[in-house]
C-alpha cells in the first residue's frame, strides 16, 4: 500500500475510534493525515470507501496460519500460549478498530463483519487442531472441541475487553501472567 493512503487510513482510524463513523469528517482526516481533502479523495473517492479501507486492512492484518502449519509443536500448553500470546499482541496493536466496531454496532455492521474473518479461521485452525490432539490423544477424546475452541477464545477475548475497557481496574493482571495461568488451567481441563 502507498505510504499516503496509509496515513489516511491510519488517521482515519484514529478520528473514528474516538467519534465514531459518523461523526468524523474528511476535513478532520485528512488534517491528521497532514494532506489535502483533494488528495483524500484522490485515495478514496468517499468516506464509505475510506472505512472499506480500514476494515480490509484490519481484517488481513492477521493470520494465525504460519502457527499452524509451521510452529505447532503438538505440546498442548505451549502450542496455547503461541495462540494466546499471537492473539493479545494483535488485539492490543489493533484496539481502536475493535472500539470502533463496538461504537457502530447495529450501524455499520460490515466493521464488525470484517472483524469476523479472523475468529472464524482461528476457530477452525484450533478445531483441527485438538482434533488432532485428540487422534494422538494428548486431549480427552470425548471433550466437545467445538466448545472448547470458543472457550478458549472467549477467555482471550475476555482478558483483552477487561484491559481494554477498565484498564488496571478491574485486575492488573500482565498478559504473560494471563496466559501462563489461564493456559495452564485450560490445557488441564482438556486433557
Amino acid at each position: 500500500m502507498d505510504e499516503t493512503k496509509e496515513k489516511i487510513l491510519n488517521a482515519a482510524i484514529d478520528i473514528m475510534h474516538l467519534k465514531g463513523y459518523s461523526s468524523a469528517t474528511v476535513r478532520e482526516i485528512a488534517a491528521e493525515a497532514g494532506v489535502s481533502e483533494m488528495t483524500l479523495f484522490r485515495k478514496f473517492s468517499n468516506k464509505q470507501e475510506l472505512l472499506n479501507g480500514i476494515i480490509k486492512k484490519y481484517s488481513f492484518a492477521f493470520s494465525m496460519k504460519k502457527i499452524f502449519t509451521e510452529e505447532l509443536t503438538y505440546d498442548l500448553k505451549t502450542d496455547l500460549a503461541n495462540v494466546s500470546k499471537t492473539y493479545q499482541t494483535f488485539m492490543e496493536k489493533n484496539k481502536k478498530i475493535v472500539l470502533l466496531a463496538y461504537k457502530e454496532c447495529n450501524i455499520h455492521d460490515e466493521i464488525s463483519e470484517g472483524l469476523t474473518e479472523n475468529p472464524k479461521l482461528v476457530k477452525t485452525y484450533l478445531c483441527n487442531y485438538l482434533a488432532e490432539m485428540v487422534k494422538k490423544g494428548k486431549v480427552a477424546k470425548d471433550i466437545n472441541i467445538e466448545l472448547q475452541v470458543m472457550n478458549f477464545l472467549w477467555m482471550n477475548l475476555g482478558y483483552f475487553s477487561s484491559q481494554f475497557i477498565s484498564g488496571k481496574k478491574v485486575a492488573a493482571v500482565p498478559v504473560d501472567d494471563f496466559i501462563k495461568s489461564s493456559v495452564i488451567t485450560f490445557a488441564k481441563g482438556l486433557q
